[in-house]
């Protein structure tokens, strides 16, 4: 259907909403609606068209990928779940994981072979905040990682603060899947950039308990810990081009990150003791996803 623009004085232009559509949404004066603007495109909408999604599902063969399901469901925008299984132990299992990273999940209701839950959160108005969190989160943990190297302890605070960098990725995952862009051009390229910089926190995981396993005492040598420092430094550099975006900067990202890898295939061809290798392996892994969102990060600014 076609409205025209209405002339309000010398410079505001008003527009009519359909009535049928007004009133489907019980909307009436002073009611707030949500409008995003998208080049040619003015998507508007109410808090109605958000519809609660419900799921019922067996989780009984899932064993040790029972969390991932969950985080999975939780990711999508499931607002109401029952989890049945023939193994009690899945219920803790269940608890356990909406705990620790599924923010806005209660369980209302539960049994001996059943648990059911339901989001009690809305929509975070906040994300633009919770995104600049979690990139800082995961900065931290790069500045840490290599401090506890040095140390050779300190390990454990590493252990939590990916666990926060999860918590939050999975926030605004969710909140994007549930309601959209929030104000960024597209839903896709953001999407790309939360998951990468999980998966970021993941190697520093990966690596701390590498190390606490072997207690901090394995030697590592000065060339694979500047490397690994450098991949860190190369993530702030991917942080400041997305809050402060400079196009030339985007090719001296590119030009550490090749860097990066030339050093650590330098390296590989050395005597290295297992430590270093997976030392210069994480510091690969975090250069490469980092330079790897600066496409997204374009994409969100074109």
């Amino acid at each position: 259907m076609k409205r025209k623009l209405i002339k309000i004085g010398d410079s505001t232009l008003l527009i009519s909403v359909p009535r049928e559509w007004v009133v489907a949404n019980n909307l009436g004066k002073g009611d707030e609606i949500e409008i995003q603007a998208d080049q040619d495109k003015l998507t508007l909408w109410c808090d109605s068209r958000v519809k609660k999604e419900r799921l019922v599902i067996d989780v009984t063969e899932f064993g040790n990928m029972l969390p991932r399901l969950i985080y999975s469901v939780y990711r999508i925008g499931i607002d109401e779940v029952e989890f049945r299984t023939s193994n009690s132990e899945s219920i803790d299992s269940i608890k356990s994981t909406i705990w620790k990273e599924a923010v806005g999940y209660e369980i209302i209701d539960q049994g001996q072979n059943f648990c059911k839950i339901v989001n009690v959160s809305g929509k975070i108005d906040d994300f633009q905040n919770i995104l600049r969190r979690l990139f800082l989160v995961t900065l931290t943990m790069s500045g840490e990682a290599a401090d506890s190297l040095r140390k050779g302890r300190g390990f454990e605070k590493i252990i939590y603060m990916e666990q926060e960098n999860n918590r939050l990725a999975t926030m605004l995952i969710r909140a994007i899947n549930k309601y959209g862009s929030h104000g960024f051009k597209k839903a896709g390229p953001l999407y790309y950039i939360i998951q990468e910089l999980e998966r970021i926190g993941d190697q520093y995981k990966y690596l701390a308990q590498l190390m606490m396993k072997k207690n901090g005492k394995s030697p590592l040598s000065r060339q694979a810990l500047r490397i690994f420092e450098d991949s860190s430094g190369l993530l702030r550099d991917v942080y400041d081009f997305f809050y402060s975006f400079q196009p030339a900067k985007s090719n001296e990202i590119k030009i550490s990150r090749s860097s990066i890898i030339g050093r650590i295939y330098k390296e590989y061809s050395q005597k290295l003791s297992g430590e270093d290798i997976a030392l210069l392996s994480h510091s690969l892994n975090i250069a490469t996803r980092a330079f790897d969102m600066v496409d997204s990060m374009i994409i969100l600014r074109l």
